[in-house]
């Protein structure tokens, strides 16, 4: 199972891929424009249908049931959205924009929330923690790269070897609930 936090913080995406609601499946699976709304236009044109229609099913979850999708329409943005955190290809694109905004940046500052520590000789050294780290810009690549390739698992062991690299020996992480890139 994929963990939502991860996808949201690496890609800066808000919508939840599983979500009920009809905004966090757009948003996870098309990102937003560049005034924060959910991209229609990516949405109709992935999903087939008029950009008016994905604007009346956006409407429609604040009015009358008339504005909600069809049930074909709703299990295909269902699968749009999943496979925007649980793909290889979904990740690539859900990664772009991040990637975009990074990419002429030498270095950012990564904060992961979670029960993170220092493996301890079996002592269990691991607690609920924000942990700040630099990272380079080839870091930066390296992370990317390893969400894109493998997910949660791979980010997570590249999380754990450059901790464990730069921060201190040893680093695991049991769960990341929060992951966040400046």
């Amino acid at each position: 199972m994929a963990n939502f936090s991860l996808f949201q913080g690496l890609t800066g995406r808000q919508g939840t891929p599983t979500g009920d609601s009809v905004r966090d499946m757009i948003v996870a699976a098309f990102g937003t424009t560049k005034r924060g709304g959910p991209n229609t236009r990516a949405a109709a044109e992935q999903l087939g249908v008029s950009q008016r229609s994905v604007q009346r099913w956006l409407a429609g979850e604040n009015r009358q049931q008339r504005n909600k999708p069809r049930a074909d329409h709703l299990s295909n943005l269902r699968t749009k959205a999943r496979q925007s955190a649980t793909t290889k290809k979904g990740r690539k694109a859900a990664l772009d924009s991040s990637r975009s905004r990074f990419s002429n940046r030498k270095s950012a500052r990564l904060t992961t929330h979670g029960m993170q520590g220092p493996e301890g000789g079996g002592k269990g050294y691991a607690r609920q923690r924000a942990v700040t780290i630099e990272l380079g810009a080839d870091d930066i690549d390296a992370m990317f790269d390893a969400y894109e390739q493998r997910g949660d698992a791979g980010v997570t062991e590249w999380l754990e070897r450059h901790h464990s690299d730069h921060y201190v020996p040893g680093w695991t992480f049991e769960n990341i609930d929060r992951i966040g890139i400046e």
